[in-house]
């Protein structure tokens, strides 16, 4: 019976993490700086026309929302991470307004490029 249970956590195991990384990608994105209550980040080098969000996994890391000071553009940013599946609006979202959902990318890791 452990070794059966043993098998199954093993199984298990396995199939979450290599679910979870195998969605996972590296995104070069910019700031768009748009007057709306709506996503503001493009993916450099796509021919998607719609903006995205940006969600920190964790409160630990750089929030992307954070970054722009209002007057030097680009801004791009380096983000690893996954896309929800679902269409919405990221985790402490804040903006005047009704925001409109959108893809959300998840990011685990950010780097300010320029």
């Amino acid at each position: 019976m452990i070794k059966l249970r043993f098998i199954l956590y093993l199984i298990l195991s396995v199939f979450i993490f290599s679910s979870q990384t195998k969605n996972e990608e590296t995104l070069i994105v910019y700031y768009s700086a748009i007057s709306c209550p709506c996503a503001q980040w493009k993916i450099e080098n796509r021919n998607n026309k719609k903006n995205i969000y940006l969600e920190r996994a964790n409160d630990k890391l750089l929030d992307a929302d954070q970054i722009w000071d209002g007057r030097t553009l680009p801004l791009k940013l380096k983000v690893k991470g996954h896309f929800k599946k679902k269409l919405g609006i990221p985790k402490g979202f804040s903006t005047k307004g009704n925001p409109e959902p959108a893809k959300v990318f998840l990011y685990t890791q950010i780097e300010i490029v320029k």
